[in-house]
């Protein structure tokens, strides 16, 4: 798949109307996405291009409602719209599990680092 134009979207979770007296209409979660092509395409067969998940955030008080996990699903769902195969994400360890459960793999290459801070690792989810 080639690209004429660049792609991103940022898809956001509000509260349901339950919710809504407590918080209102403020966002509860936001996940940001980009189609990538870059040297991540050597870990992925027979890609020209992948969709790359910028960033996933939820409010404190909404992650016990899997709302990250939710926001990941839209991900998927939007991926195989767009027409691609692979998510990618540097993830930090804190986010593992996240998404571990979603269907991610690890992608064996060096531990991945931002401003010295906790070292990120590359996962790739195939839908």
């Amino acid at each position: 798949m080639s690209s004429c134009c660049v792609r991103y979207a940022v898809l956001v979770a509000e509260p349901s109307t339950y919710y809504s007296f407590d918080f209102g209409k403020h966002l509860v979660g936001a996940v940001d996405i980009i189609v990538q092509k870059d040297d991540v395409l050597q870990h992925l067969p027979e890609a020209e291009e992948y969709v790359y998940i910028l960033g996933n955030a939820v409010l404190k008080n909404f992650r016990i409602y899997k709302v990250a996990t939710t926001l990941l699903k839209a991900c998927d769902e939007l991926a195989k719209l767009w027409g691609f195969k692979y998510l990618v994400v540097k993830a930090h360890p804190d986010d593992f599990d996240l998404y571990l459960d979603a269907g991610y793999e690890v992608i064996p290459c060096d531990p991945l680092s931002r401003n010295g801070k906790k070292n990120e690792v590359l996962m790739v989810k195939h839908i």
